[in-house]
């Protein structure tokens, strides 16, 4: 590989986060190419806030609650999505506080854990309609994950106008901004995501919060903005 790319003096690198373009930048096959970072667009259009109290009434949720998402596929088989930092967050939260969880990607496992709240078991969603839905009626979303390259659902999370919550890694940071569109959690640290969740819910500017998630998507990630920086890409390469 090492002689072949010496050879080829005309590639360029597209690294999907910032995260993921230093690693590139960094390792001994790649680190005298041309790198630029381009993330993974998302539909705008689609991926746009809905009416809370609908979404609530759709999927049956109580609408004076204060509702934590958190995706379950896979969560408990596989250490990297974080279920273990989650669970002990979980647990420690303020038990004063009006919540309630709903987890999709999962029904109601035979031996549900006690999270200490009532929580709400929605099943796989196949479409982008229920997920844009689910975002909407939900206050915050929680992906606890130890490892992301650029996380579909904190930007479609974030499209729809819900904070996220997550640890400070991988490309984590491209689209969560700490206290402006969400929490970035002290890496791995279970008390640091506890508080991330009760500081996004007791917010004094939650609505700024939700402007601004909405607002950095359309921004950076919005489909046409990317594929304009695409064509730049390509175009300067022709030169």
């Amino acid at each position: 590989k090492q002689k072949v790319f010496n050879n080829k003096k005309d590639i360029t690198i597209v690294g999907l986060s910032n995260w993921l373009n230093e690693c590139s930048k960094s390792s001994t096959l790649l680190k005298n190419k041309n790198h630029i970072n381009l993330p993974n667009p998302i539909d705008t259009d689609i991926f746009k806030p809905f009416d809370k109290n609908l979404s609530r009434e759709l999927w049956n949720l109580p609408k004076d609650k204060k509702l934590i998402l958190f995706g379950a596929m896979g969560a408990t088989s596989d250490l990297r999505k974080g279920f273990k930092q989650l669970s002990i967050a979980i647990q420690n939260l303020d038990k004063n506080l009006n919540i309630e969880f709903v987890v999709f990607g999962s029904s109601k496992p035979q031996n549900a854990p006690d999270l200490g709240f009532k929580t709400h078991y929605l099943g796989s969603l196949h479409d982008d309609v229920s997920l844009v839905t689910l975002y909407s009626a939900v206050d915050v979303m929680i992906v606890p994950s130890l490892q992301e390259n650029l996380s579909n659902a904190i930007m479609e999370s974030l499209s729809c106008g819900t904070p996220v919550v997550g640890f400070d890694v991988g490309g984590n940071s491209d689209m969560i901004e700490h206290k402006n569109t969400g929490y970035l959690a002290k890496p791995f640290d279970a008390t640091d995501l506890k508080e991330g969740i009760e500081w996004v819910l007791n917010s004094s500017n939650y609505e700024e919060l939700c402007v601004n998630a909405r607002k950095k998507v359309l921004k950076e990630f919005d489909s046409v903005v990317v594929a304009k920086r695409y064509m730049e890409l390509y175009e300067e390469m022709i030169k």
